[in-house]
Protein backbone atom coordinates (compact mmCIF):
# COMPACT_ATOMS: atom_id res chain seq x y z
CA UNK A 1 0.00 0.00 0.00
CA UNK A 2 0.89 3.68 0.01
CA UNK A 3 3.20 5.00 2.68
CA UNK A 4 1.28 6.84 5.42
CA UNK A 5 2.06 10.57 5.20
CA UNK A 6 -0.17 11.88 8.01
CA UNK A 7 0.46 12.76 11.63
CA UNK A 8 1.01 10.04 14.20
CA UNK A 9 -1.79 11.54 16.33
CA UNK A 10 -4.33 10.58 13.69
CA UNK A 11 -3.36 6.93 14.03
CA UNK A 12 -4.32 6.69 17.71
CA UNK A 13 -7.24 4.30 18.17
CA UNK A 14 -8.44 3.37 21.65
CA UNK A 15 -8.01 -0.29 22.70
CA UNK A 16 -5.99 -1.29 19.65
CA UNK A 17 -2.40 -2.01 18.62
CA UNK A 18 -0.74 0.36 16.15
CA UNK A 19 2.02 -0.86 13.83
CA UNK A 20 4.11 1.80 12.09
CA UNK A 21 6.19 0.69 9.08
CA UNK A 22 9.03 2.70 7.51
CA UNK A 23 11.19 2.12 4.42
CA UNK A 24 14.91 1.61 4.92
CA UNK A 25 16.76 2.57 1.73
CA UNK A 26 19.81 0.46 2.53
CA UNK A 27 17.90 -2.64 3.60
CA UNK A 28 14.65 -2.39 1.74
CA UNK A 29 14.55 -6.09 0.85
CA UNK A 30 15.08 -9.25 2.84
CA UNK A 31 16.00 -12.64 1.47
CA UNK A 32 15.01 -15.95 3.00
CA UNK A 33 17.69 -18.62 3.43
CA UNK A 34 17.54 -21.17 0.62
CA UNK A 35 18.01 -24.19 2.88
CA UNK A 36 17.19 -23.76 6.55
CA UNK A 37 18.97 -26.98 7.48
CA UNK A 38 22.26 -25.74 6.06
CA UNK A 39 22.09 -22.42 7.86
CA UNK A 40 23.14 -22.49 11.48
CA UNK A 41 21.11 -19.52 12.70
CA UNK A 42 18.16 -18.88 15.00
CA UNK A 43 17.41 -15.35 13.80
CA UNK A 44 14.51 -14.63 11.46
CA UNK A 45 15.81 -12.84 8.38
CA UNK A 46 12.50 -10.92 8.02
CA UNK A 47 11.50 -9.63 11.48
CA UNK A 48 14.92 -10.21 13.18
CA UNK A 49 13.40 -12.22 16.06
CA UNK A 50 15.62 -14.58 18.07
CA UNK A 51 14.60 -18.24 18.64
CA UNK A 52 16.13 -21.06 20.66
CA UNK A 53 16.35 -23.56 17.80
CA UNK A 54 15.89 -23.96 14.06
CA UNK A 55 12.68 -25.90 14.71
CA UNK A 56 11.03 -22.88 16.31
CA UNK A 57 12.36 -20.65 13.54
CA UNK A 58 10.90 -22.90 10.80
CA UNK A 59 7.54 -22.95 12.61
CA UNK A 60 7.66 -19.17 12.76
CA UNK A 61 8.33 -18.88 9.02
CA UNK A 62 5.48 -21.26 8.16
CA UNK A 63 2.90 -19.13 9.99
CA UNK A 64 0.95 -16.32 8.25
CA UNK A 65 2.25 -12.78 8.51
CA UNK A 66 0.31 -11.87 11.66
CA UNK A 67 1.56 -9.95 14.72
CA UNK A 68 3.48 -12.24 17.06
CA UNK A 69 2.72 -10.12 20.11
CA UNK A 70 -0.58 -9.75 21.90
CA UNK A 71 -2.14 -6.51 23.06
CA UNK A 72 -1.23 -7.32 26.64
CA UNK A 73 2.42 -7.89 25.83
CA UNK A 74 2.53 -4.61 23.90
CA UNK A 75 1.30 -2.75 26.95
CA UNK A 76 3.68 -4.47 29.35
CA UNK A 77 6.76 -4.51 27.12
CA UNK A 78 8.45 -6.43 24.32
CA UNK A 79 7.83 -10.20 24.13
CA UNK A 80 10.56 -12.47 25.41
CA UNK A 81 12.16 -15.36 23.56
CA UNK A 82 10.20 -17.82 25.75
CA UNK A 83 6.91 -16.17 24.68
CA UNK A 84 7.82 -16.54 21.01
CA UNK A 85 8.87 -20.16 21.43
CA UNK A 86 5.65 -20.95 23.32
CA UNK A 87 3.63 -19.36 20.52
CA UNK A 88 5.40 -21.38 17.85
CA UNK A 89 5.09 -24.67 19.78
CA UNK A 90 1.33 -24.13 20.19
CA UNK A 91 0.75 -23.71 16.45
CA UNK A 92 -1.40 -26.41 14.82
CA UNK A 93 0.38 -28.82 12.50
CA UNK A 94 -2.44 -28.63 9.93
CA UNK A 95 -4.99 -25.99 9.02
CA UNK A 96 -8.51 -26.49 10.46
CA UNK A 97 -11.31 -27.53 8.14
CA UNK A 98 -13.29 -24.57 6.78
CA UNK A 99 -16.54 -26.52 6.78
CA UNK A 100 -16.22 -27.45 10.44
CA UNK A 101 -19.04 -25.94 12.52
CA UNK A 102 -18.19 -24.49 15.94
CA UNK A 103 -19.64 -26.21 18.97
CA UNK A 104 -22.34 -24.23 20.73
CA UNK A 105 -21.74 -24.16 24.49
CA UNK A 106 -24.76 -22.85 26.39
CA UNK A 107 -24.03 -20.47 29.25
CA UNK A 108 -25.48 -20.79 32.73
CA UNK A 109 -27.88 -17.89 31.99
CA UNK A 110 -29.21 -19.43 28.77
CA UNK A 111 -32.86 -20.45 28.58
CA UNK A 112 -33.64 -23.66 26.72
CA UNK A 113 -36.82 -24.15 24.73
CA UNK A 114 -38.07 -27.17 26.75
CA UNK A 115 -41.90 -27.23 26.83
CA UNK A 116 -42.68 -23.94 25.07
CA UNK A 117 -45.36 -23.98 22.36
CA UNK A 118 -43.58 -23.88 18.99
CA UNK A 119 -45.30 -21.92 16.24
CA UNK A 120 -42.75 -22.50 13.48
CA UNK A 121 -39.22 -23.86 13.15
CA UNK A 122 -36.82 -23.49 10.24
CA UNK A 123 -33.25 -24.34 9.24
CA UNK A 124 -30.92 -21.69 7.83
CA UNK A 125 -30.07 -22.42 4.22
CA UNK A 126 -26.73 -21.82 2.53
CA UNK A 127 -27.87 -18.58 0.86
CA UNK A 128 -28.54 -17.06 4.30
CA UNK A 129 -25.18 -18.08 5.76
CA UNK A 130 -23.52 -15.22 7.73
CA UNK A 131 -26.72 -13.14 7.65
CA UNK A 132 -28.12 -11.48 10.76
CA UNK A 133 -31.07 -12.82 12.70
CA UNK A 134 -33.24 -9.70 12.31
CA UNK A 135 -32.86 -9.84 8.51
CA UNK A 136 -33.39 -13.58 8.02
CA UNK A 137 -36.64 -13.71 10.01
CA UNK A 138 -38.31 -11.23 7.64
CA UNK A 139 -37.33 -12.89 4.35
CA UNK A 140 -40.37 -13.87 2.26
CA UNK A 141 -39.18 -17.44 1.68
CA UNK A 142 -38.23 -18.01 5.34
CA UNK A 143 -40.95 -19.77 7.38
CA UNK A 144 -40.85 -17.22 10.26
CA UNK A 145 -42.03 -14.48 7.90
CA UNK A 146 -45.55 -15.95 8.19
CA UNK A 147 -45.72 -14.48 11.72
CA UNK A 148 -43.16 -11.67 11.46
CA UNK A 149 -44.14 -9.07 8.87
CA UNK A 150 -42.00 -6.04 9.74
CA UNK A 151 -38.71 -5.01 11.33
CA UNK A 152 -40.43 -3.73 14.49
CA UNK A 153 -42.31 -7.00 14.93
CA UNK A 154 -39.06 -8.91 14.53
CA UNK A 155 -37.23 -6.81 17.14
CA UNK A 156 -40.17 -7.08 19.56
CA UNK A 157 -40.32 -10.86 19.22
CA UNK A 158 -36.58 -11.21 19.84
CA UNK A 159 -36.57 -8.87 22.86
CA UNK A 160 -39.54 -10.74 24.36
CA UNK A 161 -37.63 -14.02 24.15
CA UNK A 162 -39.83 -15.66 21.51
CA UNK A 163 -37.00 -16.47 19.06
CA UNK A 164 -34.65 -19.39 19.75
CA UNK A 165 -31.48 -20.32 17.89
CA UNK A 166 -30.34 -23.92 18.24
CA UNK A 167 -32.87 -24.41 21.05
CA UNK A 168 -31.48 -21.53 23.11
CA UNK A 169 -33.19 -18.17 23.47
CA UNK A 170 -31.59 -15.35 21.46
CA UNK A 171 -31.90 -11.73 22.60
CA UNK A 172 -29.39 -10.20 20.16
CA UNK A 173 -31.13 -8.93 17.02
CA UNK A 174 -27.78 -8.61 15.22
CA UNK A 175 -26.66 -12.19 15.85
CA UNK A 176 -24.95 -13.75 12.81
CA UNK A 177 -26.39 -17.12 11.81
CA UNK A 178 -24.59 -19.90 10.01
CA UNK A 179 -25.78 -22.59 7.66
CA UNK A 180 -27.84 -25.38 9.31
CA UNK A 181 -28.64 -23.27 12.38
CA UNK A 182 -32.18 -23.93 13.66
CA UNK A 183 -34.39 -20.88 14.28
CA UNK A 184 -37.57 -21.36 16.31
CA UNK A 185 -40.49 -19.01 17.04
CA UNK A 186 -42.58 -19.82 20.12
CA UNK A 187 -45.93 -18.55 21.29
CA UNK A 188 -46.03 -15.20 23.06
CA UNK A 189 -45.45 -15.36 26.81
CA UNK A 190 -43.89 -18.85 26.62
CA UNK A 191 -40.45 -17.91 27.94
CA UNK A 192 -41.61 -18.89 31.44
CA UNK A 193 -42.66 -22.30 30.09
CA UNK A 194 -39.24 -22.60 28.47
CA UNK A 195 -37.62 -22.85 31.86
CA UNK A 196 -36.80 -19.20 32.49
CA UNK A 197 -37.21 -17.93 36.03
CA UNK A 198 -38.90 -14.63 36.86
CA UNK A 199 -35.51 -12.99 37.27
CA UNK A 200 -34.39 -14.26 33.86
CA UNK A 201 -37.59 -12.97 32.28
CA UNK A 202 -36.92 -9.53 33.73
CA UNK A 203 -33.31 -9.57 32.55
CA UNK A 204 -34.40 -10.81 29.13
CA UNK A 205 -36.61 -7.76 28.74
CA UNK A 206 -33.73 -5.54 30.01
CA UNK A 207 -36.09 -4.32 32.76
CA UNK A 208 -34.86 -4.74 36.33
CA UNK A 209 -37.22 -4.57 39.28
CA UNK A 210 -35.23 -2.75 41.95
CA UNK A 211 -37.57 -2.69 44.95
CA UNK A 212 -41.13 -3.45 46.04
CA UNK A 213 -42.76 -1.36 48.79
CA UNK A 214 -45.74 -3.23 50.23
CA UNK A 215 -48.65 -1.40 51.81
CA UNK A 216 -49.21 -1.96 55.52
CA UNK A 217 -52.88 -0.97 55.34
CA UNK A 218 -54.16 -2.55 52.10
CA UNK A 219 -53.35 -6.24 51.50
CA UNK A 220 -51.89 -6.94 48.07
CA UNK A 221 -51.17 -3.28 47.25
CA UNK A 222 -47.53 -2.52 46.45
CA UNK A 223 -45.46 0.22 44.86
CA UNK A 224 -42.87 -1.31 42.53
CA UNK A 225 -39.69 0.50 41.43
CA UNK A 226 -38.47 -0.69 38.02
CA UNK A 227 -35.37 0.39 36.10
CA UNK A 228 -36.32 0.72 32.43
CA UNK A 229 -33.95 1.18 29.46
CA UNK A 230 -34.26 3.62 26.59
CA UNK A 231 -36.98 2.69 24.11
CA UNK A 232 -39.52 1.23 26.56
CA UNK A 233 -42.83 3.07 26.85
CA UNK A 234 -44.15 3.42 30.41
CA UNK A 235 -47.92 3.65 29.88
CA UNK A 236 -50.15 1.53 27.68
CA UNK A 237 -51.94 -1.80 27.48
CA UNK A 238 -51.98 -1.85 23.67
CA UNK A 239 -48.74 -3.87 23.45
CA UNK A 240 -46.97 -6.44 25.59
CA UNK A 241 -43.68 -4.51 25.33
CA UNK A 242 -44.73 -1.55 27.52
CA UNK A 243 -43.47 -1.24 31.08
CA UNK A 244 -47.02 -1.42 32.41
CA UNK A 245 -47.75 -4.77 30.75
CA UNK A 246 -44.33 -6.27 31.50
CA UNK A 247 -44.66 -5.39 35.19
CA UNK A 248 -48.17 -6.82 35.35
CA UNK A 249 -47.06 -10.07 33.69
CA UNK A 250 -43.99 -10.37 35.89
CA UNK A 251 -45.88 -10.09 39.18
CA UNK A 252 -48.72 -12.31 37.99
CA UNK A 253 -46.10 -15.03 37.45
CA UNK A 254 -44.19 -14.36 40.68
CA UNK A 255 -47.35 -14.24 42.83
CA UNK A 256 -49.00 -17.11 41.03
CA UNK A 257 -52.28 -15.28 40.33
CA UNK A 258 -54.30 -14.99 37.16
CA UNK A 259 -55.09 -11.27 37.24
CA UNK A 260 -53.40 -8.17 38.70
CA UNK A 261 -54.05 -4.49 38.10
CA UNK A 262 -51.09 -2.24 37.30
CA UNK A 263 -50.87 1.54 36.97
CA UNK A 264 -47.72 3.54 36.14
CA UNK A 265 -47.10 6.34 38.63
CA UNK A 266 -44.06 7.70 36.78
CA UNK A 267 -44.53 8.90 33.20
CA UNK A 268 -40.91 8.85 32.14
CA UNK A 269 -40.16 9.61 28.49
CA UNK A 270 -39.60 6.67 26.14
CA UNK A 271 -36.20 8.07 25.13
CA UNK A 272 -34.93 8.32 28.72
CA UNK A 273 -33.67 5.51 30.94
CA UNK A 274 -34.15 5.37 34.68
CA UNK A 275 -36.34 4.42 37.63
CA UNK A 276 -40.11 4.30 37.35
CA UNK A 277 -42.74 3.74 40.05
CA UNK A 278 -45.75 1.52 39.39
CA UNK A 279 -48.65 0.43 41.60
CA UNK A 280 -49.92 -3.17 41.52
CA UNK A 281 -52.96 -4.56 43.29
CA UNK A 282 -55.46 -7.41 42.99
CA UNK A 283 -58.23 -4.77 43.06
CA UNK A 284 -58.80 -1.87 40.63
CA UNK A 285 -56.38 0.92 41.54
CA UNK A 286 -58.99 3.65 41.10
CA UNK A 287 -60.51 2.38 44.35
CA UNK A 288 -57.28 2.59 46.36
CA UNK A 289 -57.29 5.68 48.65
CA UNK A 290 -53.82 4.84 50.02
CA UNK A 291 -52.22 6.02 46.77
CA UNK A 292 -53.40 9.57 47.48
CA UNK A 293 -50.75 9.84 50.21
CA UNK A 294 -48.00 8.87 47.77
CA UNK A 295 -45.45 11.60 47.01
CA UNK A 296 -42.47 11.09 44.68
CA UNK A 297 -39.53 13.42 44.03
CA UNK A 298 -37.58 12.64 40.86
CA UNK A 299 -33.80 13.18 40.88
CA UNK A 300 -32.31 13.35 37.37
CA UNK A 301 -28.59 13.34 36.55
CA UNK A 302 -27.59 15.48 33.57
CA UNK A 303 -24.37 16.28 31.67
CA UNK A 304 -24.47 19.77 30.12
CA UNK A 305 -22.23 21.94 27.96
CA UNK A 306 -20.51 24.88 29.64
CA UNK A 307 -19.27 25.78 33.09
CA UNK A 308 -22.19 26.56 35.35
CA UNK A 309 -21.90 29.40 37.95
CA UNK A 310 -20.40 28.69 41.35
CA UNK A 311 -23.72 29.59 43.00
CA UNK A 312 -25.25 26.46 41.49
CA UNK A 313 -23.23 24.32 43.90
CA UNK A 314 -25.59 25.44 46.67
CA UNK A 315 -28.62 24.86 44.46
CA UNK A 316 -30.90 27.05 42.37
CA UNK A 317 -34.65 26.93 41.65
CA UNK A 318 -36.44 27.42 38.32
CA UNK A 319 -40.15 27.28 37.55
CA UNK A 320 -41.58 24.78 35.09
CA UNK A 321 -43.25 26.53 32.10
CA UNK A 322 -46.78 27.59 33.11
CA UNK A 323 -48.58 26.19 30.07
CA UNK A 324 -47.38 22.66 30.71
CA UNK A 325 -44.62 20.47 29.41
CA UNK A 326 -45.28 21.31 25.75
CA UNK A 327 -44.71 25.05 26.24
CA UNK A 328 -41.58 25.12 24.04
CA UNK A 329 -43.50 23.75 21.05
CA UNK A 330 -45.14 26.26 18.76
CA UNK A 331 -48.86 26.46 19.57
CA UNK A 332 -51.73 28.18 17.76
CA UNK A 333 -53.01 31.12 19.80
CA UNK A 334 -55.13 34.14 19.07
CA UNK A 335 -52.25 36.42 19.97
CA UNK A 336 -49.42 35.88 17.50
CA UNK A 337 -46.91 37.29 19.96
CA UNK A 338 -47.80 34.84 22.70
CA UNK A 339 -45.55 32.05 21.43
CA UNK A 340 -42.53 33.23 23.38
CA UNK A 341 -44.46 33.99 26.57
CA UNK A 342 -42.16 31.85 28.74
CA UNK A 343 -39.08 31.86 26.52
CA UNK A 344 -36.96 33.21 29.40
CA UNK A 345 -36.48 31.17 32.58
CA UNK A 346 -36.21 32.99 35.91
CA UNK A 347 -33.87 31.58 38.56
CA UNK A 348 -34.30 31.98 42.29
CA UNK A 349 -32.32 31.05 45.39
CA UNK A 350 -35.52 31.10 47.46
CA UNK A 351 -37.13 27.72 48.00
CA UNK A 352 -40.07 26.99 45.69
CA UNK A 353 -42.58 24.19 45.82
CA UNK A 354 -41.13 21.46 43.59
CA UNK A 355 -44.59 20.47 42.33
CA UNK A 356 -44.22 23.18 39.68
CA UNK A 357 -40.46 23.84 39.80
CA UNK A 358 -37.06 22.16 39.51
CA UNK A 359 -34.06 22.32 41.82
CA UNK A 360 -30.66 22.36 40.04
CA UNK A 361 -27.46 21.44 41.86
CA UNK A 362 -23.94 21.39 40.38
CA UNK A 363 -21.77 18.37 41.22
CA UNK A 364 -18.65 18.56 39.02
CA UNK A 365 -17.09 20.62 36.22
CA UNK A 366 -14.50 19.50 33.65
CA UNK A 367 -12.43 21.75 31.39
CA UNK A 368 -11.45 20.19 28.06
CA UNK A 369 -8.47 21.56 26.15
CA UNK A 370 -6.42 20.06 23.36
CA UNK A 371 -5.31 20.31 19.78
CA UNK A 372 -8.72 19.30 18.47
CA UNK A 373 -10.46 22.22 20.21
CA UNK A 374 -10.16 25.78 18.93
CA UNK A 375 -10.95 27.09 22.40
CA UNK A 376 -11.37 25.59 25.84
CA UNK A 377 -14.59 23.61 26.32
CA UNK A 378 -16.32 22.78 29.59
CA UNK A 379 -18.88 20.20 30.64
CA UNK A 380 -20.75 20.01 33.96
CA UNK A 381 -22.58 17.28 35.84
CA UNK A 382 -25.85 18.41 37.44
CA UNK A 383 -28.65 16.90 39.47
CA UNK A 384 -32.15 18.15 38.74
CA UNK A 385 -34.94 17.38 41.23
CA UNK A 386 -38.67 17.92 40.81
CA UNK A 387 -42.04 16.58 41.98
CA UNK A 388 -43.72 17.60 38.72
CA UNK A 389 -45.44 14.43 37.50
CA UNK A 390 -47.36 15.46 34.39
CA UNK A 391 -44.87 13.52 32.27
CA UNK A 392 -42.19 14.34 29.68
CA UNK A 393 -39.80 15.72 32.31
CA UNK A 394 -36.87 14.42 30.24
CA UNK A 395 -37.98 16.98 27.62
CA UNK A 396 -38.80 19.79 30.07
CA UNK A 397 -35.39 19.71 31.77
CA UNK A 398 -33.32 19.98 28.53
CA UNK A 399 -35.63 22.82 27.42
CA UNK A 400 -35.07 24.79 30.65
CA UNK A 401 -31.31 24.20 30.64
CA UNK A 402 -31.10 25.16 26.98
CA UNK A 403 -32.86 28.45 27.74
CA UNK A 404 -30.39 29.05 30.57
CA UNK A 405 -27.47 28.62 28.16
CA UNK A 406 -26.34 25.16 29.29
CA UNK A 407 -27.77 22.62 26.82
CA UNK A 408 -27.67 18.92 27.63
CA UNK A 409 -24.91 16.99 25.85
CA UNK A 410 -26.30 15.30 22.70
CA UNK A 411 -29.44 17.46 22.74
CA UNK A 412 -30.61 17.64 19.12
CA UNK A 413 -30.94 21.42 19.48
CA UNK A 414 -27.27 21.75 20.53
CA UNK A 415 -25.42 20.26 17.57
CA UNK A 416 -22.94 23.14 17.39
CA UNK A 417 -21.78 22.52 20.96
CA UNK A 418 -21.64 18.79 20.30
CA UNK A 419 -19.40 19.26 17.24
CA UNK A 420 -16.75 20.97 19.42
CA UNK A 421 -16.31 17.95 21.70
CA UNK A 422 -13.21 15.75 21.34
CA UNK A 423 -13.42 12.83 18.96
CA UNK A 424 -12.99 10.40 21.84
CA UNK A 425 -16.15 11.71 23.53
CA UNK A 426 -18.22 11.65 20.35
CA UNK A 427 -17.15 8.06 19.63
CA UNK A 428 -18.46 6.98 23.03
CA UNK A 429 -21.57 9.17 23.18
CA UNK A 430 -22.91 8.20 19.73
CA UNK A 431 -25.66 10.84 19.83
CA UNK A 432 -27.19 9.45 23.06
CA UNK A 433 -28.58 12.25 25.21
CA UNK A 434 -26.89 12.44 28.61
CA UNK A 435 -29.84 12.48 31.00
CA UNK A 436 -31.27 9.77 33.24
CA UNK A 437 -33.50 9.25 36.27
CA UNK A 438 -31.37 7.34 38.76
CA UNK A 439 -32.89 8.26 42.14
CA UNK A 440 -36.38 8.57 43.64
CA UNK A 441 -37.42 10.02 47.01
CA UNK A 442 -40.67 8.24 47.90
CA UNK A 443 -43.09 9.00 50.70
CA UNK A 444 -45.71 6.24 51.01
CA UNK A 445 -48.02 5.88 54.01
CA UNK A 446 -45.96 8.47 55.92
CA UNK A 447 -42.72 6.52 55.43
CA UNK A 448 -39.92 8.23 53.50
CA UNK A 449 -37.17 6.37 51.70
CA UNK A 450 -34.78 6.83 48.81
CA UNK A 451 -34.42 4.32 46.01
CA UNK A 452 -31.34 4.73 43.83
CA UNK A 453 -29.52 2.81 41.12
CA UNK A 454 -26.09 3.11 39.52
CA UNK A 455 -25.64 6.32 37.57
CA UNK A 456 -24.63 5.92 33.94
CA UNK A 457 -20.97 6.76 33.39
CA UNK A 458 -21.58 9.07 30.42
CA UNK A 459 -23.28 11.62 32.70
CA UNK A 460 -20.23 11.86 35.00
CA UNK A 461 -17.38 14.34 34.52
CA UNK A 462 -15.09 12.00 36.42
CA UNK A 463 -15.50 9.31 33.75
CA UNK A 464 -14.64 11.75 30.93
CA UNK A 465 -11.71 13.14 32.91
CA UNK A 466 -10.20 9.67 33.23
CA UNK A 467 -10.92 8.77 29.57
CA UNK A 468 -9.38 11.93 28.15
CA UNK A 469 -6.30 11.53 30.36
CA UNK A 470 -5.77 8.05 28.90
CA UNK A 471 -5.97 9.48 25.38
CA UNK A 472 -3.37 12.15 26.18
CA UNK A 473 -1.04 9.55 27.70
CA UNK A 474 -1.28 7.33 24.62
CA UNK A 475 -0.57 10.34 22.37
CA UNK A 476 2.51 11.26 24.36
CA UNK A 477 3.80 7.69 24.28
CA UNK A 478 3.47 7.63 20.48
CA UNK A 479 5.38 10.89 20.14
CA UNK A 480 8.22 9.52 22.25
Amino acid sequence: GDLFQGDAKEMNVQESVNFVFAVDDEKSTCKLPVEMDDVNTTTCNICRMQFDSNEYLRAHLRTPALPDVSYKSCREGNPTTEDRNEKCSSLPTSAPSVSAKPTIVPTTESIAINNATILVEATVEKKYDSKRLKNICRQADFPLSEYIKSKSQCETAIKNGRVFVNRLVAFDTGRVLRENDIVTLVKEGQIQAAGGSSEQVANASVIKFVQEIASTQTPGLSVVIANKPVGVRCVGSFASSTLEMKTQKHYECSRGVEKLFCRPLTKLDTGCAGLCALAISPEPLEQQPDLESLNICYNFTVLVHGQVPETWKDGIYAKVPTKGVRQWKRQKTEDSGADDHDSSITLSTTAIDLDNAIFINSLDVLSISGAEQQDEQCISTLTVSSCHDEGRMANVIPYILRKLGYPVVCDRFAKREYSRLPRKMKNVLKQKICIGLYSLDIEFERVKQTVATEVHKRTQCEFWRHSLEQVEQSKSSLQV
